[in-house]
């Protein structure tokens, strides 16, 4: 029974991560900035179940999230190689319950998807080469990585402990 309660709590997860990226609350936003939901998702799947199931979670969940975006770049590469690097930390270190860690992986996570998205976007279209250096984009990233800051390690943390209580 606790193998599918754990199955029927990540597959709930995993479909209420599109709700959560749209209809976040007011009060959990920062300049009008919502956490990273797939991040903080994706940290403690990562963490516990290794680079392999981690890798596939992040490329599904990497189109998930490109299915609700308008345009040509894409979150799929930078999903894959924070899961790749997740699991195989998770692997190293099996004792990871700090608070404030799991909050700094999420952040440093975030920053990486957000950079990943700017140079994406550089690269693709001629009219933001000449304008690199772009301070909406700072802001956004920046205020996208506080908020993920303080929300996943409240939320990360719960999912890492639920995973840990139905092995």
């Amino acid at each position: 029974m606790t193998r599918n309660y754990k199955k029927l709590i990540v597959c709930f997860l995993a479909i209420c991560l599109p709700a959560f990226t749209l209809i976040a609350p007011d009060w959990l936003k920062l300049n009008g900035i919502n956490p990273c939901w797939p991040v903080i998702w994706l940290l403690p799947f990562s963490l516990k179940n290794g680079p392999l199931k981690a890798s596939i979670a992040g490329i599904l969940l990497g189109i998930l999230m490109d299915s609700f975006t308008i345009g040509d770049v894409s979150y799929i590469p930078s999903f894959f190689f924070l899961s790749l690097f997740w699991g195989r930390y998770g692997r190293q270190n099996q004792n990871i319950e700090f608070f404030f860690s799991i909050g700094l992986l999420a952040v440093l996570g975030t920053a990486f998807v957000g950079l990943s998205i700017w140079i994406q976007k550089i690269i693709l279209y001629t009219s933001l080469r000449n304008y690199w250096f772009n301070s909406w984009s700072i802001s956004v990233l920046m205020s996208e990585m506080i908020i993920t800051g303080l929300v996943a390690p409240l939320c990360s943390s719960w999912l890492l402990l639920t995973y840990k209580n139905n092995k």
